[in-house]
């Protein structure tokens, strides 16, 4: 559509305006039953969660239709997530939202087009996304662009689902894939045996 601008979140729109892009998008994950925290995000947490990061926007008019957020995250050495980065930094896309009216238009594939060209200008070799464990509309987006499931998480408190997490290494992958996927794997075996979704413990043996 030619009437969208694809753009970084300038200054005049507001973080709210771009928060609740997002939260009205995710309602219908709240129908599939899973409740994730972006549901709730407000514009102070996503200027937070943005940081040092880019908020990228499309805007028809001076209305928010679409939203995607890259962030850089460096895990310590000693985190699962640091060693299979080798202490690189990680890009993460997130908080991908597209109004109702315009899904199934360009409006995703342009986002996308915009943040990968960023990417490329920071550098950055490791790509990760991380969704709901039951969104497996994300995972085989994230899966068709060569990404791969690294680990697996209870999510944060407040949410009622448990968490994957992605990776996709533009120089390839350090290790074999079957390494890989056993992280993965044994990853989930501890998480859903200690926590149920929300970092709930599954057994609590104290008052």
């Amino acid at each position: 559509m030619d009437d969208i601008q694809y753009l970084e979140k300038p200054e005049w729109v507001s973080w709210e305006s771009v928060a609740s892009c997002i939260r009205e998008a995710h309602k219908i994950n709240e129908k599939r039953g899973f409740i994730m925290p972006a549901m709730y995000i407000t514009g102070e947490d996503l200027q937070k969660k943005v940081g040092n990061g880019h908020c990228l926007v499309a805007l028809h008019g001076d209305k928010v239709i679409g939203t995607k957020t890259i962030t850089y995250r460096k895990y310590k050495k000693t985190h699962p997530l640091g060693w299979l980065s080798k202490g690189q930094d990680v890009v993460y896309i997130g908080l991908e939202a597209i109004q109702r009216d315009f899904q199934g238009t360009d409006v995703y594939i342009e986002l996308y087009r915009l943040a990968n060209r960023i990417i490329k200008e920071s550098g950055n070799q490791i790509i990760a996304f991380f969704t709901a464990e039951d969104n497996e509309v994300v995972q085989k987006l994230a899966m068709k662009k060569g990404a791969q499931f690294v680990w697996f998480s209870p999510t944060k408190k407040g949410a009622e689902c448990y968490s994957v997490y992605m990776f996709r290494w533009l120089n390839g992958c350090p290790y074999p894939d079957w390494f890989v996927n056993f992280i993965y794997k044994f990853s989930k075996l501890v998480v859903k045996t200690i926590w149920k979704p929300g970092y709930k413990l599954r057994f609590c043996f104290w008052q």
